[in-house]
């Protein structure tokens, strides 16, 4: 529910310029809440880091707060909307980054930041600098604006100070989240953390998970509550009713995915006789070209510009051009036959006339200085990469993608690629079906990133540090179990039940004496993990 203000501003203001600041505007009942629980405390002033159109400001109003309000904003287009439309009483606004000016303190903060990638970030170095030497921490250079923001208003805090921040949540579960919720855990309390599901709600182009931080600067030994709300209007009277979970701070490591604890499943998983994939190989991101309108070509064009055999090399380029499990040499010829852009240009030692021709035409039209291709020598220099027998599908709804490769064609970032280790070129086709069973989707979900509208996503490490059977455990399967399961996903494009039946009671059966009543309880194929 957005009022008059902001829906004349999206109306009149470009979609490409709001992206460019990451605007996204606050609901009206969510910036109420946010407000009530801040203005819980006696509260001298509010401040908000990304004013944008006020949304916080007629919020307290609205409460009845009089006191000061005061916030900054990058945006100048936006802020002339904001002053043209409405009165300024007891608000006092600044035109500034917020992430270049330090040394201030507020006793609460209230915010919906910008959200955008830091590579999407101009002057990112230097912010990442700042943060380096006033705070002494090195964040990510894949941290998000709004975790950047987070932090530093934590910062910024006086004792006692609250902040409430709605924002994405993906830092719970992202490698570069460590340091942010390392930055809470030390800095003060985290009285909650709000999952918001129904995120179109609040942010109706949202592609990521939404929530809610309230925080206090002050230090306490009581649990941090983790409460799941479907609609907007849950958000009334929230705190009557017992969270989802309540977690012990000693429980909570900030190198851990902390998105479990919004799972509402009540069983734990026991993970006996499972290891990591690790111990089979390592999942590694595919090719990143820098531009791949110009490495990415079809037959027809290789041809056209004349380019050998030697200077191109088959790759997958789209996920969609996957259509089967199982993906074998006859189908990535017909791939190639198909016109599609399934050859990556691939230029080493002594280049033909034409491959010349082209790379010169390439500079012609400026791909020398992309982003990536500039840090590269020479600039059409591409990562060394081999065939790898698995393929895992970065981003999914529902079901994730696992193909088993049997060309030898390479892949770009649309996949992940399993490169195994000398010990494990036996087990390729049982890592694969493991993969493929419900058995094995439910252990590696627990590693999965969850964003907005139930888009998903994994890193390579998410793969490498997931769960699955042991070499022990793998052995039990029989080379014609592995044959009749691998002729039947050809044709069906899914295990049999007898595949599914054969990795449940993998998982099920407990060999190990010295497993508890409670652990026997505690079955691994299908149960979503509690935290």
């Amino acid at each position: 529910m957005y009022d008059v203000t902001v829906i004349e501003y999206l109306t009149s203001i470009e979609a490409d310029h709001r992206k460019k600041h990451g605007q996204f505007f606050t609901e009206n009942r969510v910036a109420r809440f946010m407000v009530g629980w801040i203005l819980q405390h006696k509260c001298p002033a509010l401040y908000d880091p990304a004013f944008g159109l006020g949304a916080f400001y007629f919020a307290a109003k609205d409460i009845g707060y009089i006191c000061d309000f005061s916030g900054s904003e990058i945006d100048a287009k936006i802020l002339s909307h904001f002053h043209a439309s409405s009165g300024t009483e007891h608000c006092s606004i600044e035109l500034l980054d917020y992430l270049s000016k330090w040394g201030q303190c507020h006793s609460a903060i209230i915010c919906n930041p910008p959200y955008m990638r830091f590579q999407k970030f101009e002057g990112r170095d230097q912010v990442l600098q700042k943060f380096s030497s006033a705070l002494g921490i090195r964040l990510s250079g894949y941290t998000n604006i709004s975790s950047a923001f987070l932090v530093k208003s934590i910062s910024e805090l006086t004792p006692q100070g609250r902040l409430a921040y709605i924002m994405p949540l993906e830092f719970l579960n992202t490698g570069y989240g460590t340091i942010v919720k390392r930055y809470l855990l030390e800095n003060g309390s985290i009285k909650a953390i709000i999952k918001i599901e129904c995120e179109r709600e609040v942010f109706a182009d949202a592609t990521t998970s939404v929530g809610i931080i309230l925080f206090e600067k002050s230090y306490s030994n009581t649990p941090v509550n983790f409460y799941l709300v479907r609609t907007i209007g849950a958000l009334t009277g929230l705190f009557d009713n017992a969270p989802l979970r309540s977690v012990a701070l000693d429980e909570l490591q900030p190198d851990e995915k902390w998105l479990k604890y919004f799972e509402s499943d009540s069983h734990a998983v026991a993970f006996k006789n499972l290891v990591p994939i690790a111990k089979y190989g390592t999942f590694s991101r595919g090719i990143v070209t820098g531009a791949n309108e110009y490495f990415a070509l079809s037959i027809s064009n290789a041809r056209s510009i004349g380019l050998r055999s030697d200077e191109v090399v088959p790759c997958v380029t789209k996920s969609t051009q996957i259509k089967s499990r199982i993906f074998t040499q006859a189908h990535l010829d017909a791939l190639i036959d198909s016109d599609v852009p399934a050859l990556l240009l691939n230029v080493q030692s002594n280049p033909s006339l034409e491959a010349k021709n082209y790379l010169e035409e390439g500079e012609k039209r400026g791909f020398q200085n992309r982003y990536l291709t500039k840090t590269r020598k020479p600039w059409y220099k591409l990562e060394r990469r081999s065939p790898s027998p698995l393929w895992f599908g970065v981003f999914s709804r529902g079901c994730f993608k696992v193909i088993r490769n049997h060309s030898n064609a390479l892949n770009l970032t649309c996949f992940h690629g399993f490169s195994p280790n000398i010990f494990c070129n036996r087990y390729i086709d049982h890592l694969f079906l493991y993969f493929l069973s419900n058995a094995g989707r439910t252990v590696l979900s627990m590693n999965m990133r969850k964003y907005g509208n139930a888009l998903n996503k994994f890193e390579p490490n998410d793969l490498n540090k997931a769960m699955c059977p042991s070499f022990d455990w793998l052995d039990r399967i029989s080379r014609s179990d592995i044959q009749e399961e691998l002729a039947y996903i050809s044709s069906d494009g899914k295990l049999s039940e007898h595949g599914e039946a054969m990795f449940s009671g993998l998982i099920e059966s407990t060999p190990n004496k010295s497993l508890n009543t409670d652990g026997q309880k505690r079955r691994f194929a299908l149960l979503l993990p509690a935290g």
